[in-house]
């Protein structure tokens, strides 16, 4: 009797199982566009009080050691000004303040990068961001189809490093704007030590991509009614410093079964020849290799 009870609860826990799916329209190992959309961006901590008339904003964001550039000073400058703007908006107590001080991190510390004077409470200057902030990809334009037309060429071969194991940071091989650099930082993200994930997902990002976490290391981006299955092979201390046919095959498959429209995989090992078979036979597949990462931050950087 109890085993009877049993197998009908689970028949009915699998037809409801099936019915949900039929009718929110997603199969197994499919994306959920909702699910991806909804993707929350992140926004670094701030830490605010109030001292002498004088709102103190510290953002934990990583300076350059040679202190905020112009861009991201009045990058923070706007946020502080939009935190204000937000708890005014709440009812909070802000009478009496007078100036925003705002701070972000060097080594641990706090430091002074700018600071804005209020005429009045009532009405918060309007601070312009210097770069596009919470950009959306516009389903007419999509950043990335541009590698589709570049070619793009070794520049370097793994065999010319002088110590086939040891590999620069990726921050040392890349130029940023300084938007893009300020954009970076705003996010959390230290161009000077990042890694090649922090790089792929902090671009991303910032290009107004919606990011969803898979769970196993991988992601899913997308934008511009399109959807893209994101991978990462950085390079390890000694470890072999090309990309592997079998880092390459484990992509592959995970594209296949995430059933995206295309795959990107972001490494700062450089890339064998191999790759270019690769892609020839899955056109919707990229692999960006260090040698290709430039012309991927120029493609995030024009969009």
């Amino acid at each position: 009797m109890i085993g009877g009870i049993v197998v009908v609860a689970v028949v009915i826990a699998v037809a409801l199982y099936l019915y949900l799916r039929r009718e929110t329209g997603v199969e197994e190992g499919e994306v959920s566009s909702a699910a991806v959309e909804g993707a929350a961006r992140r926004r670094p901590a701030a830490d605010f009080h109030v001292v002498d008339n004088q709102a103190l904003v510290t953002f934990d964001v990583p300076l350059p050691a040679a202190g905020a550039d112009p861009v991201l000073r009045d990058l923070l400058l706007h946020q502080a000004t939009e935190l204000l703007r937000d708890r005014k908006r709440r009812g909070q107590p802000l009478e009496g303040i007078d100036m925003v001080r705002v701070y972000a991190k060097r080594a641990g510390d706090s430091v002074e990068v700018g600071s804005l004077e209020l005429t009045q409470l009532s009405e918060l200057p309007e601070v312009a961001p210097p770069i596009p902030l919470a950009r959306t990809v516009a389903d007419d334009h999509d950043p990335l189809r541009q590698l589709d037309d570049s070619d793009i060429k070794r520049t370097t071969s793994a065999g010319d490093t002088t110590a086939l194991d040891q590999l620069e940071p990726v921050g040392s091989d890349i130029r940023l704007t300084a938007g893009l650099a300020a954009g970076l930082r705003s996010i959390g993200i230290d161009p000077d030590t990042m890694s090649v994930e922090e790089l792929g997902l902090g671009l991303l990002e910032l290009a107004g991509y919606s990011l969803r976490d898979r769970g196993d290391g991988t992601y899913v981006a997308s934008g511009g009614g399109t959807t893209f299955y994101v991978a990462f092979v950085p390079h390890q201390p000694g470890s072999y410093p090309e990309l592997e046919a079998p880092a390459m095959n484990q992509f592959l498959v995970g594209f296949s079964t995430a059933r995206t429209d295309r795959g990107l995989l972001i490494t700062d090992k450089f890339g064998p020849y191999a790759v270019y078979e690769k892609e020839r036979s899955n056109p919707s597949c990229r692999f960006i290799t260090r040698e290709r990462l430039q012309s991927f931050v120029d493609s995030i950087a024009l969009g």
